[in-house]
């Protein structure tokens, strides 16, 4: 993965430092093409591999939609987009292993490694590593290597690496816990290491910078209660001391309330976490615990609130940003990439049940020592726009 020395607050005037670095000078970038699959997916697996945007699995209501009782398919195609060449389109990779979808990712110097998720009929344990190789003429050759299966099933979860070694936590695990497991890439070993604290967190967003993870946000629910829990907040684990911190709370919202990065994304830009995407804290945990409206799944798009802001942890300063909304970032179940001097959002819901295919590009801009992050092309898909 590229990745660049940045310090900005999505939308917002700052100076380049707070981050640390710079961008280095604005990129010329064009709209991306839509995703392959009609309608797009949600919970794909996602990642770059070298100069490609490589997206696979994934899930979505093809047929009827889920408003009116739609049956959910699960997709097994794969799919990778030259960054270095993104007017050539999507160049059809062989399929995954079997149709996935709530998997977790993490990009590594082998490959993208793929991890857990569930099929149509229940969570797996499976783990892959997507992979390329130069072919003849210079042409990539994509294969898959099977990896040992995770120690327990785990669907809607996160994954992060550091230095070869990929740790995968959160999410619906088989047992009902909070574990987190690390894959050494060398002796393709599981290891278990403690606990996260509670509560348990189902589609969070883990990042790793600093010799750290970040498990940030998620959500539970405890049907006996009826009783939705969702954490506003990251926990901290030092990967060398194999300890986990003291929760760092979100920043709270403009109107008072507080974010919740639940289905929502992130990357990890210099020495700053960006979080985005996810569902409305309030709006969410009403519906999860019985008390939303009769009509909630046929309600405008506006209605749900998903969350188009960025929250930007310094985790040199240790402190918060927030970025007003950058339109087209409103996704739950998207994928939030780093290619070089562009943000993408890749595909995601954009209300409960609706999928988007658009490839969502942000660049950087740098004007007169300040920068700012626009989107590049349109923010729904004509396609999208008729489901809509």
């Amino acid at each position: 993965m590229k990745t660049i020395q940045c310090g900005v607050v999505l939308g917002l005037w700052l100076v380049l430092a707070s981050c640390g670095g710079s961008t280095g000078g604005s990129r010329e970038s064009v709209g991306l093409p839509d995703y392959p699959v009609p309608g797009g997916v949600s919970a794909p697996f996602a990642g770059m591999v070298g100069n490609y945007m490589v997206v696979g699995g994934g899930c979505n209501f093809p047929d009827v939609p889920a408003a009116d009782g739609g049956v959910k398919r699960f997709y097994s195609s794969l799919y990778a987009l030259d960054m270095a060449r993104p007017d050539s389109g999507w160049r059809v990779l062989p399929d995954l292993p079997q149709a996935l979808a709530y998997g977790a990712t993490a990009e590594t110097d082998e490959g993208l490694v793929c991890v857990g998720g569930m099929d149509a009929d229940s969570a797996v344990t499976r783990a892959f590593l997507i992979e390329s190789q130069p072919g003849p003429d210079s042409v990539a050759a994509w294969g898959f290597r099977d990896l040992p299966p995770l120690p327990v099933a785990i669907d809607n979860g996160a994954a992060a690496s550091v230095d070869g070694v990929v740790y995968v936590t959160g999410g619906n695990q088989f047992d009902g816990g909070r574990a987190l497991y690390a894959l050494d890439l060398k002796s393709r070993v599981w290891t278990r290491l403690p606990d996260y604290p509670a509560p348990n967190r189902v589609q969070p967003v883990l990042l790793a910078a600093g010799g750290k993870l970040y498990l940030a946000g998620g959500f539970s629910y405890d049907p006996s209660t009826r009783t939705c829990t969702i954490p506003a907040d990251m926990v901290p684990y030092d990967v060398a001391t194999r300890q986990w911190g003291n929760p760092v709370p979100f920043p709270v919202a403009p109107d008072g309330g507080r974010y919740a990065i639940s289905g929502g994304s992130g990357a990890v830009v210099g020495n700053c976490l960006l979080l985005t995407g996810g569902v409305d804290y309030k709006i969410f945990k009403e519906a999860m615990e019985g008390r939303a409206p009769a009509d909630y799944m046929k309600k405008p798009i506006e209605w749900y609130r998903f969350n188009n802001e960025v929250l930007i942890y310094n985790t040199t300063r240790g402190d918060w940003s927030v970025s007003p909304s950058v339109e087209g970032l409103n996704r739950a179940g998207g994928v939030l990439l780093l290619d070089d001097s562009l943000l993408i959002m890749v595909c995601g819901e954009v209300k409960p049940g609706v999928r988007s295919s658009q490839i969502g590009a942000f660049e950087w801009r740098d004007t007169d020592g300040a920068t700012s992050v626009v989107p590049v092309g349109k923010v729904y898909s004509s396609e999208q726009k008729e489901q809509i």
